[in-house]
C-alpha cells in the first residue's frame, strides 16, 4: 500500500508518467486510498472529482485484483514485470529520438568489427571506441551531457564558446 499517487508511475501509458505536474491536491496520497476496500472497486466519485477527465478514465480502466495484497512496482516493458538491463536496452533501441545514432552504428559496423578483432589491449580498443562516439570525458562532452557547467578552459583560463 505504498504506491504514491503523485510520485510513482502507476497509470499505464501515461505521459508524463508521474502526476506531480498534473494534480496538486494529493501530495501524500497513496493509490490504495482510491480503492474501496470492501467492494474492491475504484472510488469513482473521488477519482472523477480529483483528476482531469482523461486521467480519471485511464485510472478507472485499470483492473483491480479481487483479493487485496501489497502493492508492487512492475516494469511494463517485460512480460514478467521485472526490470532487466536487456529490456531497458530494447526500450532505448525502439526510441526514435536520434535516428542518426543508428545510421552511424550501421555505417561503422565493419570498422568496429575489425577494431574488436585487432590484437591490442582492451583498454586501447575501448578508448578508440569511446573517441569515435564522443564518449571521452572531455569538458565539451561533459558539458553537452550536463555533467558540468564549467565553460572555462583549464589551460588558458578563457571561456569556451559553442
Amino acid at each position: 500500500m505504498d504506491i504514491s499517487v503523485m510520485n510513482d508511475a502507476w497509470i499505464p501509458d501515461l505521459s508524463p508518467t508521474r502526476l506531480s505536474s498534473l494534480v496538486y491536491n494529493m501530495s501524500d496520497a497513496k493509490v490504495a486510498e482510491l480503492i474501496n476496500t470492501n467492494s474492491r472497486l475504484w472510488r469513482k466519485e473521488l477519482i472523477e472529482s480529483t483528476f482531469p477527465e482523461e486521467i480519471a478514465d485511464r485510472i478507472l480502466r485499470i483492473p483491480l485484483a479481487i483479493n487485496p495484497h501489497d502493492d508492487l512496482l512492475a516494469w511494463s516493458d517485460e512480460p514478467s514485470g521485472e526490470y532487466t538491463v536487456r529490456s531497458a536496452y530494447k526500450v532505448l533501441q525502439s526510441l526514435d529520438e536520434d535516428p542518426s545514432a543508428y545510421v552511424l552504428q550501421t555505417d561503422y559496423k565493419g570498422f568496429y568489427n575489425k577494431l574488436w578483432l585487432l590484437n591490442l589491449p582492451s583498454k586501447i580498443k575501448i578508448t578508440v571506441w569511446k573517441a569515435s562516439w564522443n564518449y571521452l570525458p572531455l569538458r565539451a562532452n561533459m558539458q553537452q551531457r550536463r555533467l558540468t557547467n564549467t565553460t572555462i578552459c583549464s589551460r588558458c583560463i578563457v571561456e569556451q564558446r559553442r
